[in-house]
């Protein structure tokens, strides 16, 4: 790195100057006091990156802008927080990670949306839980598939459909098995029994 140039201006109306040339580097460094918000401006060739820190707010403009704590980062807004990127969002723990919300919790995609755990996965709702879609499949790869509730109740508006390769409707109480229109009961061999059979 060649010699560099250093000037300070002092003005009773602008303020305080402070610039630091580098012409080998290509590189200006500034930074202005004028009364009402600093300015720290790093201007390259190709980038500058500026720091506005006014009274109430302070403005970061830069290509790119890392944070690097070795201890805590807490970071709070006592109104509305927004948290933008025009590309890929990643957000990841290598512990436990938690997303809460006292009030309202909406999560929405336009494209593909997934949620992926290597161990459990718990969804919880202290009122109404509702998952809709267009077309949904709920399946278990490896183990038992449980819906149970303290009244059950499936319906399908043009079909529906229950099979497997062993299939058992059993009821605790009564079970009634009824059709508007024809009902029928078929197998290879069926077998009907019970204290009292009634039929017709």
């Amino acid at each position: 790195m060649g010699t560099l140039v250093c000037t300070v201006e002092m003005d009773k109306a602008k303020g305080v100057t402070v610039k630091v040339e580098n012409a080998d580097g290509k590189i200006t460094q500034t930074v202005v006091m004028d009364g009402t918000s600093i300015t720290i401006k790093v201007q390259g060739n190709e980038e500058t990156s500026t720091i506005v820190q006014k009274q109430d707010s302070v403005t970061i403009t830069c290509k790119d802008f890392t944070v690097d704590a070795t201890g805590t980062l807490t970071l709070k807004s006592a109104k509305e927080s927004s948290w933008a990127s025009q590309d890929i969002l990643k957000v990841e723990s290598t512990k436990d990670m938690t997303l809460t919300s006292s009030a309202k919790l909406t999560q929405s995609a336009t494209q593909d949306a997934k949620l992926s755990s290597n161990a459990k996965v718990a969804i919880e709702a202290a009122s109404n839980l509702d998952m809709k879609g267009m077309q949904t499949s709920l399946t278990a790869s490896g183990g038992e598939n449980k819906i149970e509730g303290l009244t059950l109740k499936m319906s399908g508006q043009s079909q529906a459909e229950l099979a497997s390769a062993m299939t058992k409707v059993s009821g605790q109480g009564k079970l009634g098995l009824e059709s508007s229109g024809v009902a029928e009961l078929k197998g290879s061999m069926t077998t009907v029994g019970g204290a009292l059979v009634k039929l017709g």
